[in-house]
């Protein structure tokens, strides 16, 4: 609230300030002795004064703040005149005027200071001002002494009322932080290599390099629609800039200008000049139109038939390709409608009325084709680097003569016929992409070899095999990985395997291709946690082998140094690569063989196992009891495999039957079972990366590609749902 400054303040803490104003009638103190220019003082200070005369009063103390300009030179008067005080001197005839008590103002006396020590109230009546846009100055007050000249711009006073005599006990300090503003940055060029992201930008350097001035220079991935329309573009860097000219004499003669002359079939007429060239020139030039339009002859002899031509036509890299691309174009027409559901492209409306979670298999198209028919599928994998191109293995039957085996790369572009074929002396058993170098499969064969052959090369092209001098592997490799290496390979994949003869190869990739035995396994003895096993009578038998085929062969997810080996007694090993030729633990999950074994996407301390006690079993790690139990007929459980988009739901195959198992509704039987088309035996299946498709291979050499139909929708927290 205003308050007048006489009613709340003592004399020495208003003695600095002008005198309060109470209403429109702004009432003057003594403001001293009066100098001859004193009345002259703009109508801007009186307001001024009106505003600093008003103070503030917060439950009865006084938080009025202090003014901006100090108090000493509040009263130096300004050598510019403005325009109010323009308008003040000039205005005159109005009806209200300043007057002023002669006898009020010669009866103070004054003093030499700036400030005034007492304030002196004077009565309303004496001096007053009835309006602040209309006034008139007086020119100049009485005085009973004379007046003192100005003081000094410069001059400031000793001490100040205002300031405080003595220095606080303690000053608080408030430090805020303000907001940071990049005027430049430059982000770091290198990078630790002991670090992530050191390796990370190792890794980029050296595919850099391989693509570039190493061995894959020569030859380029391109992924791409075939039915894209091809843009050509033109960038800077093919801008080619004039050529530059210099000036050259030559001495001619009369005699070349006549020969010259003499000669019109030299002479062309271009742009109404006319050109001389030499019969060399010339020449050249009309050689170069002629092999303009003309088509290169076909190089054919008189002893080749056309038969012949046609097969040495068809051996051609560039008719392959585009007998490549025809072959997609026209099957595009036929699987266009699947290709579209395949990649994502048509979806089932979540919110129509008639959705229905009934768990269905809806088949898209087969991989099959005469040259590897009635071979079963050893393993197939999908590209980690191209979503739509898969690898296929195929071996031999039980007791048939075939001794080699295929691979075949598909492509879902054309699901009718393989985009690569590749045939080898042994069947194959197992494969496995490289996740550094995506266009490098590892092969595992029977007869215990191993290669890593390149598929972008349109033919055999084998980067590394292992010989008999530096691998001793003679038995069926079941599982052949790529795992990243640590500090001790430099950071580089190496390829792990696992044979019929229980042992774990680690296979460096360099020139030698040499391999490391890592692990050996034995066959159980004594009681071991895990189920309950069978008792056989061994009065008879005598094992040929003291070793157990290692069928699985699985790294853990989170743990580098950690993996699992799965033997064809049921028992799991869980083994390390810093002990070798030792395992750290073991259990028995299956009274037969193991088939799979499959981390959960979702929580890393769940797995499955599947075997051919005629179970799928899922487990947590560090127990030997299984949490779940999933069984259906009484066959051998071929894989199971879990959703990577749903925590809880899995599939599996036996005999025909392809389950598919939701673990959150229930766990006696599968929520859906599908029965495969010509009714062969199942033995492989997994699903793909986007968890819309699950793919499933058969004992006659067909691969099936199923679209997920009527599946929940994923829960929010699946770490949860999963455990």
């Amino acid at each position: 609230m205003p308050m007048k400054t006489g009613d709340f303040e003592s004399p020495q803490r208003t003695s600095s300030r002008i005198p309060s104003v109470t209403s429109s009638r702004i009432k003057l103190s003594t403001l001293g002795r009066v100098r001859k220019t004193g009345c002259e003082r703009n109508v801007a200070s009186a307001l001024l004064a009106q505003r600093q005369a008003l103070r503030v009063i917060h439950e009865n103390v006084d938080v009025t703040p202090k003014p901006l300009v100090h108090a000493a030179f509040s009263t130096i008067d300004e050598n510019q005149t403005t325009a109010l005080e323009t308008i003040g001197l000039f205005q005159t005839g109005s009806a209200t005027q300043l007057t002023a008590s002669p006898s009020r103002i010669s009866g103070l006396r004054t003093s030499s200071s700036v400030l005034f020590k007492s304030l002196i109230s004077m009565p309303s009546d004496d001096l007053q001002m009835e309006s602040l846009l209309s006034t008139q100055i007086c020119e100049s007050l009485p005085t009973e002494e004379d007046e003192d000249a100005a003081p000094s711009p410069f001059f400031l006073p000793s001490d100040d009322s205002a300031i405080f005599a003595t220095h606080p006990e303690t000053v608080t300090i408030t430090l805020r932080e303000t907001r940071t503003f990049f005027l430049f940055e430059m982000p770091q060029m290198t990078e630790d290599l002991r670090t992530p992201e050191g390796q990370a930008v190792e890794r980029e350097n050296e595919n850099y390099e391989y693509v570039t001035v190493g061995p894959g220079s020569n030859r380029k991935l391109l992924n791409v629609e075939t039915q894209t329309v091809r843009v050509l573009t033109k960038s800077r860097g093919t801008y080619c800039g004039l050529r530059p000219r210099r000036n050259q004499g030559t001495f001619v003669n009369n005699w070349v200008i006549y020969d010259t002359y003499a000669a019109p079939e030299l002479m062309i007429e271009k742009n109404g000049r006319v050109i001389v060239h030499t019969k060399e020139s010339i020449q050249r030039m009309r050689e170069a139109q002629e092999l303009r339009y003309k088509l290169p002859e076909p190089e054919t002899t008189p002893e080749q038939s056309s038969e012949e031509q046609l097969s040495r036509i068809c051996r051609e890299t560039g008719f392959l390709d585009a007998a490549r691309v025809m072959e997609r174009i026209i099957a595009n027409n036929v699987f266009v409608e699947a290709q579209k559901r395949f990649t994502g492209l048509t979806k089932r409306d979540p919110c129509a009325l008639d959705l229905e979670f009934d768990y269905r298999l809806d088949l898209l198209w087969t991989f099959a084709c005469e040259m590897v028919h009635d071979r079963p599928v050893a393993a197939f994998r999908w590209s980690p680097a191209n979503a739509s191109v898969l690898a296929v293995a195929y071996g031999a039957k039980t007791g048939s003569d075939r001794t080699d085996g295929v691979l075949l790369i598909w492509c879902a572009k054309n699901p009718s016929q393989p985009g690569r074929e590749y045939t080898f002396d042994s069947p194959l058993s197992d494969i496995d992409w490289s996740k550094e170098r995506p266009n490098l499969l590892a092969i595992g064969f029977y007869d215990g070899s191993v290669k890593v052959v390149d598929v972008s090369a349109k033919k055999m092209n084998i980067i590394r095999q292992s010989y008999r001098e530096t691998s001793a592997a003679c038995s069926p490799h079941w599982q052949v990985q790529w795992w990243s290496g640590d500090e001790q390979f430099d950071y580089q994949e190496q390829i792990y395997t696992s044979d019929q003869d229980g042992r774990i190869y680690c296979y460096r990739l360099g020139e030698d291709f040499f391999a490391t035995e890592i692990m050996r396994l034995y066959r159980i003895e004594g009681k071991l946690g895990g189920i309950s096993r069978t008792d056989h009578c061994m009065a008879y038998d005598v094992p040929i082998n003291r070793q157990p085929g290692a069928i699985i062969l699985r790294r853990h997810p989170v743990v580098s140094n950690v993996y699992f080996v799965g033997s064809d007694e049921g028992c799991v090993y869980r083994c390390s690569t810093n002990y070798l030729r030792q395992h750290v633990d073991s259990f028995v999950a299956h009274d037969g063989p193991i088939y799979s074994f499959e981390f959960s996407p979702f929580c890393q301390k769940l797995f499955l196992t599947c075997g051919a006690d005629w179970c799928i079993r899922i487990w947590a790690e560090g127990l030997t009891e299984p949490l779940i139990t999933l069984s259906t007929v009484m066959a051998c459980v071929r894989n199971a495999c879990w959703s990577p988009t749903c925590s809880t739901i899995i599939a599996s195959v036996v005999n025909d039957q392809i389950c598919v198992w939701d673990i959150h509704r229930k766990t006696h039987s599968p929520t859906s079972v599908t029965i495969s088309t010509n009714g062969a035996r199942l033995v492989a299946a997994d699903f793909t990366a986007n968890g819309n498709q699950l793919v499933v291979a058969d004992v006659e050499s067909v691969v099936y590609v199923y679209n997920l139909e009527g599946m929940p929708f994923p829960p929010y927290d699946q770490t949860k749902t999963d455990s």
